[in-house]
């Protein structure tokens, strides 16, 4: 049978975000729907975690027969350390487990690709080792408290609203940038999805994917009942801590729409007649070195 070639850009830097989504687009476009695809990676010399995030999680998810072929000997060797083509997975609730694997990554700078099954203690149990290891690798100036909290909050999110089997994580610091690029994601409902199937807000939203993200993140929920309709996704407080106070930026792509919020852009596209994503995924530029006046408190709600 006759393999379906997509060829893999370089995607040396996150310029803009909307480039590294364009791409995606493109590649699991032309990836969809063939029985056998190989990815040419002939042209690539790196990968933005912004785009290879996304990459990898739909690579190990979509049920498609997807070979890579062309990598350099440079990119194998990354692709293999990050587990691009075997994520590693945790699927009990034991954290000595997930803890002497994790130890192995102290010294490099990055969280390989990881799945694990969305438990109440796997959720928190892989927050503190995530923060930990992040803030080790990266020697962040900012405090473990900010990353803690950012990081325990979109888990919280995943676990609440997005009926997922599984959550992913990766990060990669980027030195030369100065960040830590942080990947949260899962394959469940979508928060379109989320808010249809809770029967809220239909009218709001319209059929917009684009409005529902919009919902969420102004703070509105899913969970209709008195203790949970004020606090909504709880993705409000994370993103102003992150953007206003530690200078860093924020994305989300959900369904068939992309968020993005950094400097002065505040944007909600919708994507429908594009693409669509089954699930969520959350990217999170973070500085390690925080603006001295910074302190995570003033954003807590």
């Amino acid at each position: 049978m006759e393999k379906k070639i997509v060829k893999i850009p370089n995607v040396a830097e996150e310029v803009r975000i909307g480039f590294s989504f364009n791409y995606l687009i493109k590649v699991i476009g032309e990836t969809s729907n063939f029985d056998n695809v190989q990815w040419d990676f002939t042209d690539v010399q790196f990968l933005h975690p912004f785009f290879l995030a996304p990459l990898a999680i739909y690579k190990n998810t979509c049920g498609e027969n997807i070979e890579c072929v062309n990598m350099s000997l440079p990119i194998q060797s990354y692709m293999n350390s990050v587990c691009f083509d075997r994520m590693l997975h945790f699927d009990n609730d034991h954290r000595e487990d997930v803890d002497a694997v994790m130890e192995r990554y102290l010294d490099k700078s990055f969280l390989p690709f990881c799945s694990f099954a969305m438990t109440d203690t796997n959720k928190d149990s892989f927050g503190s080792i995530i923060q930990h290891i992040i803030t080790k690798q990266t020697n962040f100036k900012g405090g473990s408290s900010s990353l803690s909290y950012l990081i325990s909050e979109l888990l919280d999110n995943i676990y609440e609203h997005s009926q997922s089997k599984n959550g992913y994580v990766f990060s990669q610091y980027l030195k030369k940038e100065g960040t830590i690029n942080l990947c949260i994601a899962d394959t469940g409902i979508t928060i379109p999805g989320s808010f249809k199937k809770a029967g809220l807000y239909q009218e709001e939203i319209d059929g917009s994917d684009a409005e529902a993200l919009k919902l969420a993140n102004e703070g509105y929920s899913t969970k209709n009942r008195p203790d949970a309709e004020n606090r909504g996704y709880g993705i409000s407080t994370s993103k102003k801590m992150l953007v206003v106070g530690m200078k860093g930026a924020f994305f989300m792509l959900s369904g068939g729409a992309f968020h993005r919020y950094e400097d002065a852009c505040n944007d909600y596209i919708s994507l429908k007649k594009l693409f669509n994503w089954k699930g969520t995924i959350i990217l999170l530029r973070i500085p390690v070195n925080l603006p001295e006046d910074f302190n995570y408190i003033n954003y807590l709600e």
